[in-house]
């Protein structure tokens, strides 16, 4: 199924489609079989008016650089999806993050190993009773997220934010500096409105998925999500096992193990560059020691 074939279907023939569409991308069989059904029951409970709204979503979502916020029947089904996908999980350190969220504004800093790694930070915090936490999240998302059916779908389950991607990145967008530079400043613009209002940023600063499953630099212009309100609470968060369940180069779920980390709080009142060179080395300690940064791994770049 592509964009342009959503146009033409009835909502009866989209909510037909979308559980195969879905569950096909769990490798497993025996947990492929247990996702479709799990699918097909989320979705029998959608109306035509539900289902109306999820395909204008699925549309036009990343169209603008603006925030979308997921649509509640996606984020429902999207916790019951990742069931399957991630079938054994682990969550630690979340009061972390609820403290930080309770004294103000706060945003999460995160490693980078897979597409799913927001979709899994999410269904953890759900399944151990912390939906409300999960629901304040903001993803900060490259284009990339935006590309095809299946991510677009996933980004309608979360709230994403549509950034542009860094021209150090080999795969960005070819744009001039100056219109980097518009883009950058009107998703900023949006971050700190949506930290404002209690909602958390989580931005991946190394600008890119890990192609060795190690922590890498942080881009330097990153340090301006650090510094969106005042005071502004920075929480470390780390994601492990991801990669090992939808592999760089695979667009396909390999069911396993995942695990969320949160870490204490950064000490507020630094400067925003200081404070990216500290959620680099906090991050790093959350991790198991096969993904920590390399010895010469600088921390900002």
């Amino acid at each position: 199924m592509d964009l342009g074939v959503l146009h033409s279907l009835s909502p009866a023939a989209f909510r037909e489609l979308l559980p195969g569409l879905l569950a096909g991308f769990i490798v497993d069989p025996a947990a492929n079989r247990s996702n479709l059904q799990r699918i097909r029951r989320e979705v029998s409970e959608w109306n035509d008016d539900v289902t109306r709204e999820v395909v204008a979503l699925l549309i036009t979502i990343g169209e603008d650089y603006q925030l979308y916020f997921a649509h509640p029947a996606c984020r429902a089904l999207s916790r019951e999806w990742a069931r399957d996908a991630f079938p054994t999980s682990e969550l630690s350190g979340v009061e972390h993050f609820r403290s930080a969220l309770a004294a103000g504004p706060t945003v999460l800093v995160g490693n980078h190993l897979s597409f799913v790694d927001t979709s899994a930070v999410d269904a953890v915090l759900a399944w151990n009773g912390h939906a409300d936490l999960a629901d304040r999240i903001v993803a900060i998302a490259g284009p990339r997220v935006y590309t095809e059916l299946f991510r677009r779908f996933a980004a309608t389950c979360l709230n994403t934010l549509p950034v542009v991607q860094s021209s150090a990145i080999a795969h960005a967008e070819a744009l001039s500096p100056r219109e980097i530079a518009r883009r950058a400043l009107v998703s900023l613009e949006a971050a700190a409105s949506a930290c404002r209002d209690g909602f958390a940023p989580l931005i991946y600063p190394e600008g890119s998925r890990s192609r060795t499953g190690r922590l890498g630099t942080f881009l330097k212009a990153t340090h301006r999500y650090l510094d969106l309100a005042e005071p502004q609470q920075v929480v470390p968060v780390a994601v492990i096992g991801t990669d090992a369940c939808m592999p760089i180069g695979e667009e396909r779920i390999h069911p396993g193990w995942i695990g969320v980390r949160f870490g204490p709080a950064l000490p507020t009142g630094i400067p925003a560059r200081e404070r990216l060179r500290a959620a680099h080395e906090a991050v790093a300690a959350l991790l198991p020691e096969a993904l920590r940064p390399a010895a010469e791994t600088p921390a900002a770049g």
